[in-house]
């Protein structure tokens, strides 16, 4: 569903005024106009229009969520429906046809609506859907990223960053104000959180020189590129008809940084498809590879807890979810916990343990061959790569 010019639907809490716009006569320059509603620019209007669509949901006996309040939702027994904004666009999702029906025709009596009929798009995301579920793909975006760059006809490799690379360290001049370099990562970051995982460690780590970037830099970060012009036709893969089972895959590469930070990384998958994903350089330095294991975690296990509390509140029990973790010193520090070795560990790390001893997630061990979260964390060779990317659900 899309709403017609939905910034002039919102209710004004205050008086405000305006000079009289070109074209229209004023016989009196000490005339001024009063907004009845509000108007596209004024920076009232978002707000206004979010607290009227808001108001007309909830009339329709819809409730939103507390932990995302863009997702709505309206449950009778075993039918559910859920409706999800994004601005002055709508998806409703329903097992009952009847109140779906209802819940479009109600709108649309109230707002000036666009019935797009089944999904197939949304913000630049394709929604394909086959016998085995659903596909999430943007090839469109990354053609029009390719051809922005001048990389249309480039050659693609298998990877989008050589095993592991680490820049130079010679001093060479920025290239920054000379080359897009911050707008390549800025397009190829949009990419990354929304359908390819693949590309997150990549994409993060070039991030890493947004201030002081050089010409290898440019050159490795347009390997992404290059990537995804031999991977163009790749999605995000939703199986069909899967169990509601929550699990979890966190880790690190430890001190892989030339400032000795390590990189945490983790993945979250749900109905067997991944939801949640993150590659980022841990902001303290850990001594030893079991801290920066249990930074990971700690990332990991937050962001567990909000989809746990958001899918409870939508009426779908995950149970007890599983966080895989591959480093045994790790799990037995929350198993038993020994001071003396990370006592120096910020206690906002600590919670993880909270969460195991009240039955919230579990934690258990996991083969570094099967550590999913792996991709995230280093630049990896072509066949592991490709073994991860399998088990992430990135196909054609």
């Amino acid at each position: 569903m899309d709403v017609s010019n939905a910034f002039l639907h919102g209710d004004l809490q205050e008086d405000i005024y305006m000079k009289w716009p070109p074209g229209f006569e004023n016989t009196n320059n000490n005339h001024v106009l009063k907004l009845n509603r509000t108007l596209y620019g004024l920076k009232q209007a978002p707000r206004a229009w979010n607290a009227r669509i808001d108001s007309a949901l909830r009339r329709l006996s819809f409730v939103a969520c507390q932990s995302d309040r863009c997702l709505y939702h309206l449950i009778n027994g075993n039918f559910k429906t859920y409706l999800l904004i994004y601005v002055d666009d709508l998806i409703i999702a329903s097992n009952d046809n009847n109140v779906l029906n209802h819940v479009k025709h109600e709108l649309q009596l109230e707002f000036n609506m666009k019935d797009l009929g089944s999904l197939h798009n949304f913000l630049g995301i394709k929604i394909e859907r086959n016998s085995n579920g659903m596909i999430l793909s943007q090839k469109t975006y990354i053609n029009r990223i390719l051809a922005r760059f001048g990389m249309a006809d480039c050659k693609p490799t298998k990877t989008p960053m050589e095993t592991g690379y680490s820049p130079s360290a010679t001093s060479s001049p920025s290239i920054i104000g000379h080359k897009p370099y911050r707008e390549l990562i800025g397009c190829l970051m949009h990419l990354m959180l929304a359908t390819r995982p693949d590309i997150g460690f990549a994409v993060t780590f070039h991030s890493r020189f947004q201030s002081s970037a050089t010409e290898e830099n440019w050159t490795s970060a347009k390997r992404i590129l290059r990537y995804l012009r031999g991977s163009i036709d790749f999605g995000l893969h939703f199986p069909k008809d899967c169990d509601v089972v929550l699990t979890a895959y966190a880790d690190s590469d430890w001190a892989n940084d030339t400032s000795r930070k390590s990189t945490s990384g983790f993945l979250i998958q749900i109905f067997g498809a991944a939801v949640s994903w993150s590659s980022r350089k841990q902001s303290i330095t850990a001594l030893s590879s079991t801290e920066a294991e249990f930074v990971a975690l700690a990332s990991a296990v937050a962001e567990t807890v909000w989809i746990i509390g958001l899918l409870r509140e939508i009426s779908i029990d995950p149970g007890i979810p599983i966080v895989f973790e591959d480093n045994q010193g790790c799990i037995k520090n929350i198993q038993k916990w020994e001071q003396k070795r990370l006592k120096h560990v910020d206690i906002k790390y600590n919670f993880v343990r909270d969460f195991v001893n009240n039955n919230t997630i579990q934690v258990k061990y996991l083969s570094s061959e099967l550590q999913i979260a792996d991709i995230f964390t280093k630049s990896l060779c072509g066949v592991k790569f490709q073994k991860f990317c399998n088990m992430l659900g990135i196909t054609l």
